[in-house]
């Protein structure tokens, strides 16, 4: 892996359940969607009976879980601890479109605050004075309304950056597993 590159780590059994390439196949299937037996059973070309073993050991690992919802099929997905392993940036991608957020609701209310304040400015301009001062006092206000904005596009572009980079450290990491 790259220096940079985060580090994943995995119990026992974990590194068990992900020793296997049919069982690899199963998690990068179940990423996709949720999957029954049968279904998953076609697509990877396996018995039930050999495919339910593999589920087996996934589901021991942790790394996906069974859903029954009553109904008659019975279906397959990652757990939360399967999408960690599968996708640790969306922890980053998730803080930094908050901190968007965040940012950019600050930025609104600087707006907000600046337009109050430009609405009560004309009866303090009648003295041409403080015509300089309002001028001064209005890029200062355009900075700080901007700033804010700027920084929440910054935030974006970084959820971007953190996605793509996940999406070929996930690609290097299944080719890692196979390689070994």
């Amino acid at each position: 892996m790259d220096a940079g590159a985060p580090k994943i780590t995995l119990d026992q059994e974990s590194f068990k359940a992900l020793a296997s390439d049919v069982r690899v196949g199963i998690l990068k299937r179940l990423d996709v969607r949720r999957e029954t037996v049968t279904d998953l059973s076609n697509l990877i070309a396996l018995s039930k009976p050999t495919l339910l073993e593999h589920l087996e050991k996934l589901q021991n690992a942790g790394l996906v879980k069974r859903v029954d919802e009553g109904r008659k099929w019975i279906y397959y997905e990652l757990s939360d601890k399967g999408r960690k392993i599968l996708h640790p940036e969306r922890v980053a991608i998730t803080l930094a479109l908050s901190a968007a957020v965040v940012l950019a609701m600050i930025g609104a209310a600087y707006v907000l605050l600046s337009m109050s304040a430009q609405m009560a400015a004309p009866a303090r301009l009648a003295n041409e004075t403080a015509i300089p001062n309002a001028l001064q006092s209005a890029a200062t206000g355009l900075a700080l309304v901007v700033f804010p904005f700027v920084l929440s596009a910054f935030c974006v572009v970084v959820a971007l950056g953190l996605r793509v980079y996940g999406e070929h450290r996930r690609e290097r990491f299944f080719e890692q597993l196979g390689a070994a």
